[in-house]
């Protein structure tokens, strides 16, 4: 897979990134992030994630106010176009003849799916993402979930 100037950032980065956590700040350090002229993508699927857990989680106005100045800093990559839905079906049809347990994550395999749309490589933590690194699916760079350093 090539190199990307373009990322796609996997919830659990968001989150990081709403913690302020310093695997957020080695996450932006080594891909440059905030600096890079081409700003961050998420899949439209993570903002009802992220604002899932912060409900559950009974966010205060400290975090839900980080979340909206991070909110718009991203580019939201939409999933109703049909390029996507179509990839979001080969995905999820791979995983389930596959048995891989990225299939049973469904938020998942459209965030796949957009990254594939967007051609963008994926930035993550989630280890169900490492069957699509396979050289022909998609760029996936996994990350180190304590640290945030890429890992091999």
């Amino acid at each position: 897979m090539p190199n990307h100037l373009t990322y796609l950032l996997d919830t659990s980065l968001l989150l990081h990134w709403v913690r302020g956590s310093k695997v957020a700040a080695v996450v932006d350090g080594q891909f440059q992030l905030r600096a890079a002229s081409f700003r961050p993508l998420i899949c439209e699927v993570s903002l009802g994630e992220i604002e899932a857990f912060a409900r559950s989680q009974k966010w205060g106005d400290q975090k839900r106010n980080k979340l909206k100045e991070l909110k718009k800093e991203l580019i939201a990559v939409d999933i109703s176009d049909a390029r996507l839905i179509e990839a979001y079906a080969d995905f999820s049809s791979l995983a389930k003849s596959n048995g891989w347990g990225i299939f049973h994550g469904k938020n998942d395999l459209w965030i796949a799916a957009a990254t594939r749309f967007a051609g963008a490589a994926l930035l993550t933590v989630d280890k169900d993402f490492l069957p699509l690194r396979d050289g022909k699916h998609l760029d996936v760079i996994m990350l180190d979930a304590m640290t945030g350093w890429k890992v091999s």
